[in-house]
């Protein structure tokens, strides 16, 4: 695709043209090259949904999506799904539970193969970003692959990373202080109506404590915790709340 070609696909995506975004999304995820994205003003927040397999980040997006759409917001989701070891392509797992609002017109929902990159994202996720913020949604969603320790990616494209529990996780927890329990701005656990979920938030809250006030640019933050049952809408509005607190301290620090 030639430089021409690239600043009119540019103008049909700032017009909302949902066709042209998929398609410079592939055009950067199959090319070396990629697509030229200059002087983006990031308009949308962007909201990181983390956490290890199982715990329930789609049914959280999803979650958050049909409180979102209750205002009447725009949300492009980035589900990150593993890579098929046969095709490269991505196995499309989160697509599946977001079903529901595939004909929504003011919801973008796209599966981003992480083709052998760790971290939990995808090498082109920087530049996919710059494509949707220019698309001028309200939010935007990244939901990495189930993470472990390590695949901490997240914290350094997301304006709020939430990091996703469930009950009984024990030493899981122990395990992970030296990475997702660090990187959180907000902490959910999730299947509350699950035994233990009161013991992970107490967990979660002291571990919290031992460490030191996250800051951003000056501005303290301490990382809430809270209980919710995404699937069944319990806490949903709690959580939401939260993420607007954050947003307001970040801008604070800014």
């Amino acid at each position: 695709m030639d430089a021409f070609a690239d600043q009119e696909l540019l103008k049909e995506i700032q017009s909302g043209n949902r066709q042209a975004l998929a398609k410079a999304i592939t055009t950067i995820e199959n090319s070396t090259v990629g697509i030229e994205v200059d002087n983006v003003e990031p308009t949308a927040q962007v909201l990181g949904i983390t956490g290890a397999p199982g715990v329930g980040k789609s049914t959280t997006v999803d979650a958050i999506i049909k409180f979102l759409r209750k205002k009447n917001l725009s949300i492009a989701v980035l589900a990150v799904d593993p890579s098929s070891p046969i095709s490269g392509g991505a196995l499309l797992g989160d697509r599946i539970r977001l079903a529901d609002h595939f004909t929504d017109p003011k919801v973008f929902i796209r599966s981003i193969a992480t083709r052998g990159h760790l971290g939990g994202l995808s090498a082109s996720i920087k530049q996919v970003l710059k494509l949707i913020q220019l698309a001028n949604f309200d939010f935007i969603i990244i939901e990495t692959v189930g993470v472990g320790q390590s695949e901490v990616e997240i914290m350094r494209v997301a304006d709020t990373v939430c990091v996703v529990l469930a009950p009984g996780m024990g030493d899981g927890i122990q395990a992970a202080k030296a990475g997702l329990l660090e990187i959180g701005d907000i902490y959910l656990v999730n299947k509350s109506d699950r035994e233990g979920a009161s013991e992970t938030k107490q967990d979660i809250e002291k571990s919290i404590a031992l460490s030191m006030l996250k800051t951003n640019k000056g501005v303290a933050w301490t990382p809430p915790v809270l209980l919710g049952s995404m699937q069944l809408g319990v806490g949903v509005v709690e959580f939401m709340t939260e993420v607007e607190n954050h947003r307001r301290v970040r801008n604070l620090g800014k």
